[in-house]
């Protein structure tokens, strides 16, 4: 029953101050209207894209080097540097200076604040965030909606352009890495060749391989002429029929032969003439020699191919971010909610009185000069 009483007394104070709420209200209600009425149309240009693999960029993929399959589209940590990037402040400077949002957004770029302002300004007016889908979407408000299409474009390209500038200046750091090594290859190359050259002409050894079996051969042939000459020599020195002409052409092919044998086996360091212990000391140098030059030779090769990899992917204009939806002028405004707006005014502004005027019959009987004194 006291509950019942206390509604009934709160509708008859309502019912009491029926026309000041009604009178309230209106007031509001056209006050919101002509407010709104003054608020300028806003237009959201939204674009849609994914994040590209940085993979792409990798010249083993690119070429074909390796057995994994290509994927297209970048990772989670992928769509959150995207953001980080859509967030920095080298975006903001870009869109404040592309499209001169200090005069746009009348704000006097020669106030110690003015570069604050107009970041906020944007900001208020930006949005780039993931959505359902683990896409981005990019969306920028303005007054005019072919202006708000332009820069959310805009503002995509520019995310795109310093995704591939950091992949770019990590490339660039590689390739000026293989530049360096690469060229101090060349010069460990040139030493090696000089090396080399100068150690053939000290032993006369050029073509270690040939000249080994052909020293082998000349020695292995002076060693079975002599020991065929001497036994012929010994049968055919008994023999009295044989002409003392044929014994003296004999002597004299063995005792080439036997100095043949004994250049290849001399020891004289002053000769100029190949020999077996003069190979034997030169054939272990040239042959290390060789196999290294051979091995720098090999991976110069290597590197100068890796290098071109390289740069072919440095000079390919591979993209940051896979564009879903570019952003197209709105047709519709997306604020203000002019309806919305009012209702809300509305319905404050009845709040307010109904409470305004329960306080004012609930304390009607006090004598306020009293209290004040």
């Amino acid at each position: 029953m006291e509950n019942r009483d206390n509604l009934l007394g709160v509708f008859q104070t309502v019912y009491r101050w029926r026309k000041t709420i009604r009178n309230v209200c209106l007031l509001a209600i056209a006050g919101s209207i002509g407010i709104s009425l003054l608020l300028k149309n806003y237009y959201q240009a939204t674009t849609i894209f994914y994040p590209a693999s940085p993979r792409l960029a990798n010249p083993e993929l690119m070429f074909g080097n390796t057995g994994q399959v290509t994927d297209y589209y970048g990772s989670d940590h992928d769509l959150d540097r995207l953001v980080e990037m859509a967030g920095s402040k080298e975006l903001e400077d870009y869109m404040v200076t592309r499209f001169n949002l200090y005069e746009h957004y009348a704000i006097d770029s020669s106030a110690t604040q003015g570069p604050h302002k107009v970041r906020k300004r944007f900001r208020s007016l930006y949005m780039a965030q993931k959505n359902k889908n683990d896409a981005i979407e990019l969306s920028i408000e303005d007054t005019d909606p072919q202006l708000a299409a332009a820069m959310a474009n805009a503002a995509r390209d520019k995310i795109n352009a310093i995704g591939q500038r950091l992949t770019k200046e990590s490339q660039a750091k590689l390739l000026a890495a293989f530049e360096d090594n690469i060229k101090r290859k060349r010069a460990e190359l040139d030493l090696l060749g000089d090396s080399l050259q100068r150690t053939q002409a000290t032993f006369g050894i050029y073509s270690p391989g040939a000249q080994g079996e052909q020293l082998s051969e000349q020695l292995a042939t002076a060693q079975s002429e002599i020991t065929r000459g001497r036994a012929r020599l010994q049968i055919l020195e008994k023999d009295p029929l044989i002409p003392r002409d044929t014994i003296a052409y004999m002597r004299a092919n063995l005792n080439a032969y036997e100095q043949q044998r004994q250049q290849l086996m001399s020891n004289d360091p002053g000769t100029e003439n190949m020999t077996i212990k003069r190979y034997n000391e030169g054939y272990p140098t040239i042959a290390i020699l060789q196999d290294l030059h051979y091995q720098s030779r090999k991976q110069l090769s290597y590197d100068l191919e890796r290098y071109n990899q390289i740069l072919a992917a440095y000079n390919t204009d591979i993209p940051a971010l896979l564009v879903v939806e570019p952003a197209e002028p709105p047709l519709i405004k997306s604020r203000p909610k002019r309806s919305i707006i009012v209702l809300t005014v509305a319905l404050a502004a009845f709040l307010f009185t109904v409470l305004a005027a329960l306080m004012a019959d609930a304390y009607q009987d006090i004598r306020w000069k009293d209290i004040t004194g």
